[in-house]
């Protein structure tokens, strides 16, 4: 009979919402009650006016989620009555680890030394077969495994990218407590994310996908796979230049050396990229290498030095010995470069870059940008902001074309105007910067002597 009489009434012991709003702000704000007289304490209050109760929850809810607007989102919505199901409609927004602060290192590293302390330990109690001692380590080892999975988890964050297209959910759980779901996606959202991901990539938005007016489409260059192909191009020419430096090639050797030798150390690594193994396998990632002019290059050198070289062990010890050391010093210099590796699937990444300085690397005697080498593999945005640095005036020609079409015009313009793709500018820029440096080397020493002149004429006279 009880519940028959309170149906259309709210508890105001157990209902969601008269517990997150309170019973006495209620009253405050005007709202009826019933309570029942056989029941003890608050238990038997019933709450008559649902629509105030529910104005209040979302005024209240309102203030909780102004907390989450500062935060960047691109939408917020305080909802007292979202179910799981409401909430499975969303997708996740992808998360990205962040550099610790200071007190955070700490508290990580403290972390990890007691981690490594207990295994020690741990492996000494198995040793000893003192069971009760390891099964009491091995719980600690577990509860300090869970503390440092969640400070890393503290780590996990969404970009600022991410921030302006997933939204926030607040509401309320089952006891009327707040909760505030993060990184939430609509699917309009999570394809605008995707496109936007495939944009940085370099590669074309599926079909009904649009990259949209983010900073960081406009700036996408391009794919792995691509930069992988234009590192194996870069390596081989790296190969042809290193083998015409016999200098550079022992530099590069004895760094090596030096490093594991003399200063004992195996984890440092400087941008040479040279050990004892041939990087031989460069066509995989860039099929067009063979016919280009890194790729003829090494091939006919590494024929000629192997018609002149022995097979046989002994006999090839005993060519070695009698030859001239410039022509060993020669040799030496073509087996370090064929060595050098600096194949690599991030754009930013060079770990040739000094070696590359060093033999003052020109990517542009050895490689051409062409469709299939390289704008076939990139967007239209990306082809079409190449083609404004070096024909401008006809960008907006070739908007209008499909991206095949595009992508040999692009290849036709760009003949012959010295363009090179971003990650290849760094040579240029270092090529650029050694021969100003010769220039100015150059400039100081005339200028000195014509001072050593007029000063002798001074003295003369």
């Amino acid at each position: 009979m009880r519940e028959r009489l309170t149906e259309r009434e709210i508890d105001a012991q157990r209902h969601p919402l008269a517990r997150f709003v309170g019973l006495a702000a209620y009253e405050a704000a005007g709202g009826g009650v019933r309570r029942d007289l056989f029941a003890d304490d608050d238990s038997g209050v019933y709450l008559t006016d649902a629509v105030l109760l529910e104005q209040l929850a979302q005024a209240k809810l309102e203030a909780v989620a102004e907390g989450a607007r500062r935060e960047g989102w691109g939408w917020i919505e305080a909802v007292p009555n979202t179910t799981a199901a409401d909430l499975q409609g969303f997708q996740r927004a992808p998360k990205e680890p962040r550099q610790p602060n200071a007190r955070e290192a700490k508290r990580i590293a403290k972390v990890q030394e007691k981690v490594q302390a207990i295994e020690v330990a741990l492996q000494e109690a198995i040793d000893a077969e003192d069971d009760e001692k390891a099964d009491a380590l091995h719980d600690e080892g577990y509860r300090l495994g869970e503390q440092l999975d969640d400070l890393n988890a503290e780590l996990m964050t969404y970009s600022p990218t991410v921030r302006g297209a997933a939204g926030v959910v607040v509401t309320l759980d089952r006891q009327g407590e707040p909760v505030i779901h993060r990184g939430l996606l609509r699917e309009a959202e999570a394809k605008a994310l995707r496109a936007l991901a495939r944009a940085q990539q370099g590669e074309e938005p599926e079909e009904g996908e649009e990259a949209g007016e983010a900073p960081e489409a406009k700036t996408a260059s391009q794919s792995e796979k691509l930069t992988r192909r234009l590192s194996a191009h870069r390596t081989a020419a790296l190969q042809v230049e290193l083998s015409r430096h016999p200098q550079a090639a022992l530099a590069a050797l004895v760094h090596g050396m030096v490093q594991r030798v003399i200063h004992d150390g195996y984890g440092r690594s400087l941008p040479v990229g040279v050990s004892l193994t041939p990087q031989d396998k460069l066509e995989a990632y860039a099929p067009d290498l063979p016919q280009s002019p890194a790729g003829v290059a090494l091939r006919e050198m590494q024929d000629a030095w192997g018609r002149r070289l022995p097979q046989d062990d002994a006999e090839l010890f005993a060519a070695l010995l009698a030859m001239p050391q410039p022509e060993l010093v020669k040799l030496l210099a073509v087996c370090v470069a064929r060595t050098v590796d600096g194949l690599d699937g991030r754009e930013t990444v060079n770990r040739t870059a000094l070696l590359a300085q060093a033999v003052g690397l020109d990517m542009g005697a050895y490689w051409t940008p062409t469709a299939d080498g390289y704008f076939n593999h990139v967007s239209k945005a990306v082809v079409l902001a190449a083609v404004q640095q070096f024909a401008p005036e006809s960008v907006n020609r070739l908007a209008k074309l499909k991206k095949a079409e595009m992508a040999s015009e692009a290849a036709r313009l760009a003949a012959g105007s010295g363009w090179m793709p971003g990650m290849f500018k760094e040579e240029a820029r270092a090529e650029n910067e050694a021969q100003r440096e010769d220039a100015k080397a150059q400039a100081d020493a005339e200028a000195s002597n014509v001072a050593e002149e007029e000063e002798g004429e001074a003295l003369a006279a």
